[in-house]
């Protein structure tokens, strides 16, 4: 496991930008699409598990299990991003994008225990998409090409 933690340093790297981006881009005022264009952290997750499903066939030499495992793991830091975005932002009173009621697929205000609810439904099925997104790319990890094997 500690290898694939290893492995997908990178994806944790831009995750966390991309978090603190969208805390940045609110903070500054701007609108919830403009941060949605520039900083999407599902998109993101998406786009890591479908790559990093590939390049864990190609490169590390993972089966489709270890494939599942690495969607998995990216799926996870960016929804307990999400999370911790979302009950920051209630614990501190904040309006941010993670409290936001488009983000939140909302059309009225809700509590803090109610939003944790939905962003826990969410971590669910954003695991089980980026799972399918990671086995997509192990699919597709033909197209990558190979490690350049050095003399």
């Amino acid at each position: 496991m500690t290898d694939k933690i290893r492995f997908i340093a990178l994806p944790i790297v831009l995750l966390l930008i991309t978090f603190f981006g969208r805390l940045i881009m609110g903070a500054q005022g701007a609108s919830y699409q403009a941060a949605n264009r520039v900083f999407s952290m599902v998109i993101l997750q998406v786009h890591l598990a479908l790559l990093w499903g590939a390049f864990s066939k190609r490169y590390k030499g993972y089966g489709i299990g270890g494939a599942i495992t690495v969607g998995l793991l990216i799926a996870l830091v960016s929804q307990v991003l999400i999370l911790l975005g979302t009950a920051g932002s209630y614990v501190m009173h904040a309006e941010t994008f993670f409290n936001y009621r488009e983000a939140l697929n909302v059309s009225a205000p809700v509590g803090f225990s109610q939003a944790i609810k939905i962003r826990l439904g969410g971590l669910v099925v954003n695991c089980v998409i980026s799972t399918v997104a990671a086995v997509l790319g192990y699919a597709l990890a033909f197209l990558v090409p190979p490690k350049e094997q050095t003399a």
